[in-house]
């Protein structure tokens, strides 16, 4: 980690805030994993947020008297940028609000063109109305900490320079959102089965990921640990093939840049037939993630989607610590893939549409297909009537009758 910096959150509880410890507990967290020291939170309970000062100015003088010296203040709420101006003007230190601190950690894990493009555009986005002489002193952000990463170049370049860069990153991002809507496209052609783990930050849908395909996967105990999806391919016991995709974490007050920033990535899970929606039972926050995840799939049009939900770390916490209607099951990543896997074969069975068929012995070829295609669950050999019975599920008949050349 590099130079430790020391810090303080104010917050404001309204009417309208639902589990104010979760989200300051939350940002706490955040704000470490980018080098901050939090020293204290301060709460104010308030009707709504002050329009000039977030909080109270008296509430922040009384604040300020105790500490000698602060790197930084970190603010629970996206600010506009003379809240900003003002709240640093009483502090008379860096101001950061919880979106700069989501978009430095954002910086610090986009590892490939397209995350890193995300995230720069999410950066330009919200700076672009923040810009000196509207506001944030950017002079005082000497550590980097809030600017850095691909957008911090772009910094002290005037408006006309950044709208043209915002352009050239939405083509680019053009161009590489058509390339993955081609795969899937061929995907789509092909009728596979498609699961995406999706899940608050840090629930270990990465270790998911690993243990349902053994892969390799980056397992880290950190916020936003994946950015980029993953795809691999998911292979069932009974020969029936899929694929499963490991998507960005969700989060409280997730920036509006970056949830139209990152709809691209989540494009992924909005194709599928199945969410695995992966939550830590071992948070003392579980409702708050929960109700988070589910909100954010309302808005990002994935309501519709079937979910199995894998209520995770099991080994840390076996309880059932939250009530769901939808099909749920409690693991951790050191259960066997084929126990995994039996979780995904209930949602099968819940939401494909069953059918059987006899099979004569020369055309054993297609038996080997239908298996692959479509979830096989019993085939059983008749000596009397000399073919095979084949019991299973499909998510679309036009499948089984393709396979077996049908009329349809």
């Amino acid at each position: 980690m590099e130079q430790q910096f020391s810090g303080i959150i104010i917050a404001v509880n309204t009417k309208d805030t639902e589990d104010i410890e979760s989200e300051v507990s939350e940002l706490k967290v955040l704000a470490e994993s980018i080098g901050i020291d939090i020293l204290n939170t301060h709460i104010q309970n308030r009707q709504e947020v002050d329009t000039r000062y977030y909080v109270g100015s008296g509430f922040l003088e009384e604040v300020k008297a105790m500490y000698d010296t602060l790197d930084y203040v970190i603010v629970n709420d996206e600010i506009k940028a003379s809240q900003n101006r003002n709240i640093e003007s009483i502090l008379d230190t860096s101001v950061l609000d919880r979106t700069q601190v989501i978009l430095d950690i954002f910086s610090l894990r986009a590892n490939t063109k397209a995350g890193q493009l995300q995230v720069e555009l999410a950066q330009l986005e919200y700076l672009l109305p923040r810009l000196r002489g509207q506001g944030i002193n950017l002079s005082r952000l000497g550590g980097g900490i809030g600017t850095r990463g691909p957008g911090e170049t772009k910094l002290e370049t005037d408006r006309r320079h950044i709208n043209r860069r915002i352009k050239e990153i939405k083509k680019e991002l053009k161009t590489i959102e058509n390339t993955r809507q081609n795969y899937r496209d061929q995907r789509n052609r092909s009728n596979v089965t498609k699961f995406s783990l999706i899940g608050y930050t840090n629930a270990g849908k990465s270790a998911m990921f690993n243990a349902l395909t053994e892969a390799d996967t980056k397992e880290i105990n950190q916020l936003f640990a994946t950015l980029d999806p993953k795809t691999r391919k998911l292979g069932f016991q009974n020969g029936f093939n899929a694929i499963l995709t490991d998507t960005v974490g969700f989060i409280q007050k997730l920036p509006t840049t970056l949830v139209e920033s990152f709809k691209s990535t989540l494009e992924e899970a909005r194709d599928s037939d199945f969410l695995i929606h992966v939550i830590d039972n071992n948070s003392k926050y579980i409702d708050a993630h929960f109700n988070t995840v589910i909100a954010l799939l309302k808005e990002l049009d994935m309501s519709h989607i079937p979910v199995i939900v894998l209520f995770n770390k099991s080994d840390l916490n076996p309880n059932l610590n939250y009530v769901t209607e939808e099909m749920y099951f409690i693991v951790n990543k050191f259960m066997p893939k084929h126990t995994l896997l039996n979780c995904l074969e209930d949602g099968i069975k819940m939401h494909y549409e069953a059918y059987n068929r006899n099979i004569e012995p020369s055309k054993i070829n297609e038996l080997y297909d239908l298996k692959q295609r479509t979830y096989v669950t019993k085939e059983a050999f008749d000596e009397e009537l000399e073919v095979y019975k084949i019991e299973g599920y499909t998510k679309d008949i036009s499948i089984v009758q393709e396979i077996l050349k049908e009329k349809q």
